[in-house]
């Protein structure tokens, strides 16, 4: 039984042994040290060496999550690093280089979708190379989608510009002649096919109805303008050259008028309010009802309508997208504070409820005590006690002296202190705002204080009700609130409060001690230049008090009031003084607007006018057959060339009658009026006559029929 007792102390000792003893860990010495070289290449960037050397540490023991761990984030890195390095050569199209670190980064990492997809990819581009022509630049499919997209995209047109051949008309008089006649005339001389509604131009009933046109040095769009404006047409260019013409109606505007889509981005709104201020301002001010769409999240405003009606919505935009001006603001706070408390005179000590008792003295009382012995004289013994309680009996009334009475005075104790304090404060904060924005500035503490409480009148079984107090917490510091405006380019309006509080004192509510807040708040409207120094306000206050304690009538004597009374003086003087400069960091420039507005047509139509550079009237060459050279072509609003009608030099299929020479030349009836070569003193005008209908300008004549 010894022998098994002793047995299980030493089994005990064991255990308490191995319990204090650290866990037996499972790593090898080899594998500790392969991690240490993994966790060094690993710092290296050299992720395939860090991978090899925590593959050979699992080796050592597979089981230990240490190992695993390190293998598993250097294996993530190291594929990372070969789809990295591998897009880069895809950039420089070297594709199989791309596949190759593609490749590795799946071998290091089979579970990764990115790796197998890289592959795929590189594979395809691969193919595509070799059956594309050499030198071929081979994009991934995320590009090649993204390249015919932007190509589609570009290759919509914009709206149709005329490019004529002769864009100015130096002179040109029609008499009695109708608008398709007109319209005919101007577009030969310009050199434009002009088209026609086929159910006719004609909008007041009358077929016969006939018009007189007399223009000098008038461009084409401005010769078109005007005819459509005295025949009551509509026109519109349909390439770049030939127009259409048909009615001015409201259903032919709509059946034919040409619509564009553009986005516009609103680049200064830097609040969802300012955006949607812009977008309701151009929405009134286009009158564009419907077509107008704003998109928040992108700060872009999409427009859908005529291209003159784009035109005003980008002036408008571009009128009112403009960067908000900037203030920055030096705010002064000077304080000073000074304080001076005298406290001289005895401060008598209180006796109870007064300064001066008077109490009586002690009573005695005499007990006599006798004892008689029959045949035997004892004696008498007789015993005397004095007992004081502070009564006086009505026997002893007559027999009171000094001696039965106290006197008892306060004591006093001699007060001579002195205090004097001086604090001064600066404080220059910097406040930079936007126009119209608002910035603030706190410098302080938040302050909690109790804002109400809620007793609970119902309380669980075995509790008792409850009570919820409910805490708010105020700013206490410096509190500078600023709202500027800037009035014009030296000049700002501000909104500006000031605030300086500080925890004077705390009082006791309701079992909670409350803070007491001292406030200096200024709040003012002022405008001010850029850079004045102003004294937004100041504060001044100046206290004298005197308390005095004491005997009553004693401690108001000069000499004896100090003896007997104390007197406090206590001096307070607080200025504080507030001054601020603004400053115009960004002024907004408004020198670029047109302030005389431009032209946006009519209540019910929108309509614009570009201005254009003046052409000096020189004189053209005559055009021969011989000339047979086309001129060059014009730009087109793509930036591709475009092909340009050359001249008519053909001749005409009906010659005319032969005239004497200077006079002119008059078409068969039903001809077309052809271009024909310039007369031989082209200075001189040539005039229509009413009964001809012949058209003159100082290069060219055009011969119209009659009418009649």
């Amino acid at each position: 039984m010894k022998i098994l007792n002793s047995w299980r102390h030493i089994a005990a000792i064991l255990c308490a042994f191995a319990l204090a003893m650290p866990p037996v860990e499972a790593r090898t010495k080899q594998g500790d040290k392969l991690l240490k070289l993994g966790a060094k290449a690993e710092g290296d960037q050299d992720y395939d060496k860090a991978v090899t050397y925590y593959e050979q540490a699992l080796q050592e023991d597979a089981r230990e999550p240490a190992y695993q761990l390190a293998a598993e984030r250097a294996k993530r890195k190291a594929a990372d690093q070969h789809i990295v390095a591998g897009r880069k050569l895809l950039e420089q199209q070297k594709l199989n280089e791309a596949l190759i670190q593609f490749q590795k980064a799946l071998l290091i990492d089979p579970s990764s979708p990115v790796s197998l997809q890289l592959v795929m990819q590189a594979n395809a581009m691969i193919k595509e190379r070799n059956k594309a022509p050499a030198g071929t630049l081979i994009l991934t499919p995320a590009e090649q989608a993204r390249h015919d997209l932007e190509q589609r995209i570009n290759s919509l047109e914009g709206p149709p510009v005329l490019r004529p051949i002769n864009n100015l008309i130096t002179s040109l008089k029609m008499n009695n002649q109708p608008a398709r006649v007109i319209y005919e005339s101007i577009g030969k001389l310009a050199g434009i096919n002009v088209l026609f509604d086929p159910s006719g131009i004609d909008t007041l009933g009358a077929t016969n109805r006939n018009f007189n046109l007399d223009l000098n040095n008038a461009t084409l769009e401005e010769a078109l303008q005007y005819v459509a404006l005295v025949t009551h047409t509509f026109w519109k260019p349909i390439s770049r050259n030939a127009i259409f013409v048909t009615q001015e109606s409201e259903p032919k505007r709509q059946e034919y008028q040409d619509e564009v889509v553009r986005v516009f981005y609103i680049q200064n709104a830097s609040t969802p309010n300012e955006f949607t201020e812009i977008f309701n301002a151009v929405r009134i001010g286009s009158k564009l009802t419907q077509g107008l769409f704003q998109v928040a999240t992108q700060n872009a405003i999409v427009a859908r309508g005529t291209p003159d009606t784009m035109a005003v919505i980008e002036k408008l935009i571009h009128d009112l997208d403009r960067p908000k001006a900037e203030v920055l603001v030096d705010v002064m706070v000077w304080e000073v504070s000074k304080s001076k408390i005298t406290n001289l005179g005895l401060a008598l000590q209180n006796n109870g409820n007064n300064l001066l008792s008077v109490s009586p003295g002690s009573a005695s009382s005499t007990t006599t005590t006798g004892t008689t012995t029959t045949g035997t004289t004892t004696g008498t013994t007789g015993t005397t006690s004095t007992t004081t309680n502070g009564t006086i009996s009505l026997s002893r009334i007559g027999k009171l002296s000094t001696n039965d009475f106290t006197l008892t005075l306060p004591g006093a104790v001699a007060q001579a202190l002195l205090t004097d304090s001086n604090s001064k404060l600066l404080q220059n904060p910097q406040v930079r705002v936007t126009d119209g924005g608002k910035g603030s500035l706190k410098i302080g503490e938040k302050i909690p204080y109790v804002s109400g409480s809620l007793n609970s009148a119902v309380a669980t079984p075995g509790s008792i009700p409850y009570a919820t107090t409910q805490f708010q917490q105020i700013d206490v510091g410096v509190n500078i609130d600023v709202e500027p405006h800037v009035n014009g380019p030296d000049d700002v309006s501000m909104h500006i409060k000031v605030e300086i509080s500080s925890v004077v004192n705390t009082t006791t509510i309701a079992g909670v001690a409350q803070p007491v807040i001292g406030q200096k708040v200024n709040d003012s409207f002022v405008r001010m230049r850029d850079g004045e120094y102003s004294l937004l306000g100041g504060l001044s206050m100046d206290s004298d008090s005197l308390a005095v304690s004491g005997l009553p009538g004693v401690s108001n004597i000069p000499l004896l009031g100090y003896l007997f009374g104390t007197k406090a003086r206590d001096r307070e003087k607080d200025d504080i003084l507030i001054a601020l400069v603004p400053h115009i960091i960004r002024a907004q420039s408004v020198a670029d607007q047109n302030n005389d507005g431009v032209l946006a047509g009519t209540e019910r139509l929108v309509k614009v006018e570009r201005k254009s550079e003046p052409q000096p009237a020189a004189l053209p060459t005559p055009v021969t057959p011989a000339q047979t050279n086309p001129p060059a072509a014009s730009p087109s609003p793509l930036g591709r060339p475009m092909p340009t009608a050359p001249v008519p030099t053909q001749p005409n299929p009906n010659p005319p009658n032969p005239s004497p020479p200077g006079a002119p030349q008059v078409p068969p009836p039903g001809g077309q009026a052809d271009l024909l070569p310039p007369t031989k003193n082209p200075k001189m005008p040539m005039s229509a006559a009413d009964s001809g209908g012949e058209v003159a300008s100082q290069s060219q004549t055009a011969v119209a029929p009659n009418p009649k």
